[in-house]
């Protein structure tokens, strides 16, 4: 019994300093950590790196939670006129999906490149993604097939704002160790996201590293965000008040500049008269 458990123990310790070691060699290192969001971002260079296996390709996968809601509306012709003619929104989709590797994506095999969410058409979106129509009798959740047109609109959407992305040449590799640069747009949703580094070799993965970074808003911008979803009338009379005062500005300045005109106006008449 005794040796028994001598045995366990050793081999509690070798398993436990084998993890150690693979933690320690597969070291991730996202900066900067924590992106602050102030009033005048206007975007930032996310930074990853970390070691690599010999001959390995790395595929590097950064994405936000599956929490973005969009309502989208499809427009028709009805009778003479162009307008909305079915209403949907759009849930469990990622604002930020964006794939990076050292290596074409081609080298994988395709069901690879799809259970580890990192193909070219985002089809672990699709699968995610839930469609829901609505109409005065109420909403219904639309079939996969059904739902495919509004998901599509949705991933060219977020690519034009360039939320969504692929780019093969993204990694440099170099004596063990691999880098990449990311250029994250201002509107990069601000929560938590995660980032997920594939290594691979012969078609096959084989180790992964996981990180993440912080987007957070702060100063002026934060405030303003608490005010809107924690005091309502306080944020709305806010906004009115600002909108009246830059109604005010632009009038103010309508004004002086047709009593700046007025007399340029009357010395131009008045030497035009002398001149004759």
């Amino acid at each position: 019994m005794k040796r028994l458990a001598v045995v366990l123990v050793l081999l509690w310790l070798m398993f436990s300093f084998a993890s150690q070691a693979m933690a320690a060699e597969n070291k991730l290192t996202i900066s900067p950590g924590k992106v602050d969001v102030s009033l005048n971002f206007k975007g930032t260079t996310l930074n990853i790196s970390g070691s690599v296996p010999d001959n390995a390709g790395v595929y590097i996968k950064v994405s936000s939670p599956n929490d973005s809601i969009l309502d989208l509306s499809k427009k028709g012709k009805v009778s003479m006129f162009w307008m909305n003619v079915e209403n949907t929104s759009v849930t469990k989709v990622p604002k930020l999906y964006q794939v990076l590797s050292s290596r074409p994506l081609s080298d994988l095999p395709e069901d690879l490149q799809e259970k580890l969410g990192i193909n070219q058409n985002f089809s672990v979106v699709f699968q995610a993604a839930e469609v829901r129509k609505h109409s005065e009798s109420g909403s219904v959740k639309l079939e996969k097939s059904e739902a495919k047109e509004f998901i599509s609109s949705l991933v060219t959407i977020y690519k034009k704002a360039r939320l969504y992305g692929l780019n093969e040449s993204a990694v440099q590799v170099n004596d063990g160790h691999f880098n990449a640069s990311l250029q994250l747009p201002a509107n990069t949703p601000q929560e938590k996201c995660n980032v997920t580094v594939y290594f691979t070799k012969g078609g096959e993965v084989i180790g992964t590293s996981n990180g993440f970074f912080n987007v957070e808003t702060v100063g002026i911008v934060k405030w303003l965000n608490n005010e809107a979803i924690y005091d309502g009338p306080t944020y709305g009379f806010l906004a009115v008040m600002i909108a009246l005062m830059v109604g005010a500005a632009i009038a103010f300045l309508f004004i002086c500049l047709e009593n700046w005109k007025k007399p340029q106006m009357t010395k131009m008449l008045m030497n035009s008269e002398g001149g004759h």
